[in-house]
């Protein structure tokens, strides 16, 4: 199990260890997305059996970025006042639209969700003075 104290960001994340290039080129397949985000949800799963009775306030988490499948991460947090305020981004440089109640990555991508995993999703915009970006990002995993 990750240490997530082992840095001085309080929680421990590890992001695709596979190229940017490859994963959003136009030649790769959306099958071996999917496949990416099965085993990002699927070792979420495994991590959580691994938990100890010492480690059961961590919490463990998926976060998958679409369209930029690349900035998607595994997540482990000590504990739940992580949580506290975290989903609510609302400023000038950062806004989390939640999504519509009908969308649902596990049905539109075919996924298989473990049982106990919650499923958040939000259309991201952030803006800043020299970039713009607007996409998806799902949280899949222990979320309270």
């Amino acid at each position: 199990m990750p240490d997530p104290n082992g840095n001085s960001l309080g929680y421990w994340h590890l992001h695709l260890p596979f190229s940017q290039e490859y994963i959003a080129s136009i030649k790769t397949q959306n099958w071996i997305r999917r496949k990416v985000i099965q085993l990002l949800i699927d070792r979420v799963n495994v991590l959580i059996q691994l938990k100890t009775k010492d480690q059961s306030d961590f919490r463990i988490y998926s976060v998958i970025y679409l369209p930029n499948l690349f900035d998607s991460q595994l997540v482990l947090i000590p504990d739940n006042k992580f949580f506290e305020g975290f989903f609510d981004r609302n400023t000038v440089g950062q806004k989390w639209i939640p999504l519509d109640i009908n969308r649902d990555i596990i049905e539109e991508w075919k996924l298989e969700l473990p049982t106990g995993l919650m499923v958040k999703g939000y259309k991201e915009i952030i803006i800043d003075e020299d970039y713009s970006y607007q996409g998806e990002i799902w949280f899949i995993g222990e979320l309270e």
